[in-house]
């Protein structure tokens, strides 16, 4: 058997023996080799997707959902410069992502040979690894050689993306009829652990806290946030936590509602914190960064990653540990009627924005707020950039058991966010998942709608048909009318994508009740038009059905 087919059939091996489930192949004809083992290994399953680009997304949700590296695999040429955007995205939020770019061998490089371009480290520094190892060569103890190379891709790839650029020479495939095998024992052991505080860690923080009659929790995001929310019941502080840190829940103890609310009010003016332990990602509210940055109390950053997530330098400390371990050892410290304070406020907003969606037209906390009410248990949310991402943040109550959120926060880019969310889908099928997304984000990731029918997704995805958002409605260039309507988002001047597929009328709470239901629609709402969400969440939609 040809060098070219043993060495694929054999990575590829290892790769599933190391726990990869999933590949995201876009046709090509240099990348035959891997696409073919990848196919053919029964414990990988194949997403084709015919755009480079929504199929390295659609590979992001699958681990960002996981927690598993999946593969994603292209040809040479620019189809491996379309992996750019989700390599960013994958790295920033350190989502397991393994990248395989096919490649001319070296006899076909820089000699204008066709479909041949550098790929040596094309991604940069986004990648956690690059490595290329030429073409594939018969030596003594080759097998060895290639499982270990599959095996480090997945190990290196556990908290980002990892660039694996492969050439092939002639012939890509085997004679018909033939079928390689892998070679070689499978299985290679690469173990790895969190990060346990030290003493010197533990003493610093419990000594803070002991000091503090104010202490406060923000969670930004977290895939496993929930993880913490024993210890944080136990400590008893009050928590701001975003949807997306898997903490807005009542099992955290001190999750405050509406918390976005208290803040732009002058009630947190009179309860500020006196020290703060930061958790996750940098919080998606601006109202809260600024408070934050205001008062300025000693904070803690938890960093396990060492990401230096504080981009208004407030940090005191940063502590490069495991949360959940530090959290955990901290001695219990009373502050019981602080929090309680916290928690009673966020209630109360909360209670009174209800009364106000009553009477007010529509927007995205209707939808929002319409949609947390119908969630079922265990369902997932992925939420899309921009406008979406922070009424989540603003309306969102406190969530249902086993409910999780997913986005692209890492970049906060609004290119892919149709592909990821469906891969988000993919990798929990068996739970009801929504999409929540803005019009220009669909608009960007039209592509990524055509998986939903090729690969019989279930997933709802709901669209704010809202004129681009309007998100930058809220920034300084809108106070120059001259030509800011010119460079910011476009207005709906344009045909709305889901035309294309034809629409019909239904309600908000007909579509919101269908999640788990009716698994696979497409609804729009529109916000150009007046409306009144009544007590079952009325609204109206453009309706497309996958088939």
């Amino acid at each position: 058997m040809d060098v070219t087919q043993t060495f694929a059939a054999t990575f590829v091996d290892e790769l599933a023996s190391q726990g990869v489930e999933y590949a995201c192949v876009s046709p090509g004809s240099r990348s035959a080799p891997v696409a073919m083992a990848l196919q053919r290994h029964p414990k990988i399953k194949v997403i084709v997707q015919i755009d480079e680009r929504s199929s390295s997304f659609f590979a992001v949700g699958l681990g960002k959902v996981t927690g598993k590296p999946a593969v994603v695999l292209c040809t040479s040429g620019t189809a491996a410069a379309e992996l750019h955007p989700a390599v960013v995205e994958a790295s920033y939020s350190g989502t397991p992502l393994i990248v395989i770019t096919a490649d001319r061998p070296p006899e076909l490089q820089d000699v204008g040979a066709n479909q041949s371009i550098d790929q040596q480290r094309l991604f940069g520094t986004a990648v956690r690894w690059f490595f290329d190892p030429g073409v594939p060569v018969e030596i003594p103890g080759a097998p060895r050689i290639w499982r270990r190379l599959a095996a480090r891709a997945v190990a290196e790839a556990a908290a980002g993306p990892v660039h694996l650029n492969l050439p092939f020479r002639e012939p890509l495939v085997p004679p018909p009829g033939q079928v390689p095998s892998a070679q070689g024992d499978a299985g290679q052991t690469i173990t790895s652990g969190r990060t346990q505080p030290t003493p010197a860690q533990l003493a610093t923080l419990a000594s803070a806290l002991q000091r503090s009659r104010r202490p406060l929790v923000v969670a930004g995001e977290m895939r496993d946030g929930e993880r913490l929310a024993p210890a944080l019941m136990r400590l008893g502080f009050p928590v701001l936590a975003e949807p997306g840190s898997q903490l807005r829940r009542a099992e955290t103890g001190g999750s405050v509602e509406s918390y976005e609310a208290l803040l732009r009010a002058g009630w947190s003016l009179e309860h500020g914190p006196d020290l703060v332990i930061r958790l996750g990602a940098t919080p998606t509210s601006r109202a809260l960064n600024s408070w934050l940055a205001a008062a300025s109390p000693p904070t803690f950053l938890i960093d396990p990653d060492r990401e230096w997530r504080d981009q208004d330098h407030l940090a005191r400390h940063v502590v490069a540990c495991d949360p959940q371990a530090l959290l955990e050892a901290l001695p219990p410290a009373n502050r019981a009627a602080w929090r309680d304070e916290w928690v009673s406020a966020g209630k109360k907003a909360g209670a009174a924005i209800s009364a106000t969606l009553i009477s007010t037209p529509i927007h995205e906390g209707h939808i929002v707020r319409a949609l947390a009410s119908r969630l079922p248990e265990g369902a997932q949310v992925f939420v899309g950039s921009s406008m979406p991402i922070r009424a989540a943040d603003s309306f969102w109550p406190l969530a249902k058991p086993q409910q999780r959120f997913f986005g692209n926060r890492g970049a906060s880019g609004i290119d892919g966010l149709v592909s990821t969310g469906l891969g988000v889908a993919t990798g929990r099928s068996g739970v009801p998942t929504v999409l929540l997304l803005g019009d220009l984000s669909v608009y960007h990731d039209m592509n990524g709608l055509w998986a939903i029918s090729r690969h019989g997704i279930k997933a709802t995805v709901i669209v704010c048909d809202n004129n681009g958002g309007g998100v930058f409605n809220f920034l300084p260039q809108a106070q120059h009318p001259d030509v800011f309507g010119r460079s910011a988002t476009p207005s709906k001047k344009r045909r709305r994508p889901w035309s294309w597929f034809g629409s019909n009328a239904t309600t908000a709470s007909a579509a919101i009740a269908c999640v788990g239901r009716r698994p696979r629609r497409l609804y729009v709402v529109r916000k150009s038009r007046t409306m009144r969400l009544n007590s079952s969440g009325c609204s109206r939609f453009g309706r497309w059905a996958a088939s």
